[in-house]
């Protein structure tokens, strides 16, 4: 999903929130706060305000009924209740996975921690806006108190470890990564079996190539990726323009691994796909005789499909994980690490001294060998 589209749907979830909730998406998006954030955020607003209704917090029928001093009247507890009520409720699925495992009576996965915090901190989010915005009528905040804060984050229920060993199994390191371009490149083809297949691969060989070297070559994330226009790459000094997750601009380093392969892309991208002038996008599709942005869905099932073929399917999220793991063996730098994937610091990096913790006492038992 690119950021257009993730302000589409956001604006789509908000009109039915209450007017302060509403005020608080006006504040971040002139924050200039990622689009695809404020859409999650939107969708837990929405699970969180009809968690209010259904368990009698709030007397509104509807969404935007919902009111400030119903908020207000909200303390610790009743926001523990609703935590708890994360973490009991069901993992959200297809209607046809729910079925399958209704029929074969299998009780439906609960959700992940992970999943679970991110409520936590959207929630967590609102309120600390309505303790800090003024209320223009009174000039006092909205809220009084922030009850969020007494309410403690989820846990992670696996350990670093536990985490880092699950991970790297699906990572592309040291040649890996070379050999899987190297296999889209000059293997894969040998494994279609249609001409339609081998024909659609060949048209858009070019452009696959570009883009998974650029994941591998930068370890930006998937909207980062869609999002980029042809002006944010500058290939003379080896950098790219990406508009970071929550808001902010950021110079990427490209690393040489990628460049030839964006170099080919650049020069052919007019001639594969036959754009409009107008047309900004850096990656591009045909649709309809026209050429558009390339969606993240589309991305992250052409990564799965050559992955899929190559060794595991593995999402972009992978990719960057790769990325990370990679310099960090080389750099031992958690902040060179947290710098190159946009990360405001190093907590969410840490995970990678897991991973490449086995290298290191590789390394070390090989000392005098």
């Amino acid at each position: 999903m690119n950021q257009q589209e993730a302000t589409r749907r956001m604006e789509e979830e908000i009109q039915f929130f209450p007017w302060f909730i509403q005020n608080y998406f006006r504040k971040k998006s002139g924050d200039q706060y990622s689009s695809i954030t404020l859409y999650e955020y939107a969708k837990e607003y929405r699970r969180f305000l009809t968690w209010l209704i259904q368990e009698g917090f709030s007397s509104a029928t509807k969404l935007p009924e919902v009111t400030l001093t119903e908020f207000a009247a909200l303390w610790p507890e009743d926001l523990e209740f609703y935590k708890a009520h994360l973490v009991k409720a069901p993992k959200i699925l297809k209607e046809t996975t729910q079925k399958r495992l209704a029929e074969n009576e299998q009780p439906l996965p609960l959700r992940q921690n992970a999943t679970v915090q991110r409520g936590i901190t959207a929630i967590r989010s609102l309120f600390n806006y309505l303790s800090e915005a003024i209320d223009r009528n009174t000039g006092k905040p909205y809220l009084e108190h922030n009850m969020m804060r007494k309410v403690a984050n989820v846990k992670d229920n696996k350990t670093m470890a536990e985490r880092g060993a699950a991970i790297e199994k699906k990572l592309f390191l040291d040649e890996e990564a070379l050999d899987f371009l190297d296999f889209i490149e000059q293997h894969y083809i040998q494994l279609l079996e249609s001409r339609q297949a081998v024909t659609a691969f060949k048209k858009n060989r070019i452009r696959d190539l570009a883009i998974i070297s650029l994941f591998l070559g930068t370890g930006i994330r998937l909207s980062e990726l869609v999002n980029l226009n042809v002006s944010d790459l500058d290939l003379t000094a080896g950098e790219a323009r990406v508009y970071r997750k929550g808001g902010k601009w950021d110079m990427v380093v490209i690393s040489s691994v990628a460049i030839g392969y964006l170099k080919s892309y650049s020069t052919q991208r007019e001639k594969l796909y036959q754009p409009d002038e107008a047309e900004s996008a850096l990656f591009l599709t045909r649709y309809r005789k026209k050429a558009k942005r390339i969606a993240g869905g589309a991305v992250e099932a052409m990564v799965g499909k050559y992955s899929e073929a190559f060794k595991i399917k593995v999402s972009p999220h992978k990719l960057r994980h790769s990325v990370a793991t990679q310099l960090y063996t080389k750099t031992n730098s958690l902040v060179q690490v947290a710098e190159q994937l946009g990360q405001s610091g190093t907590s969410a990096t840490t995970i990678y001294t897991h991973i490449a913790g086995k290298k290191k006492r590789d390394a070390m038992n090989d000392l005098w060998n």
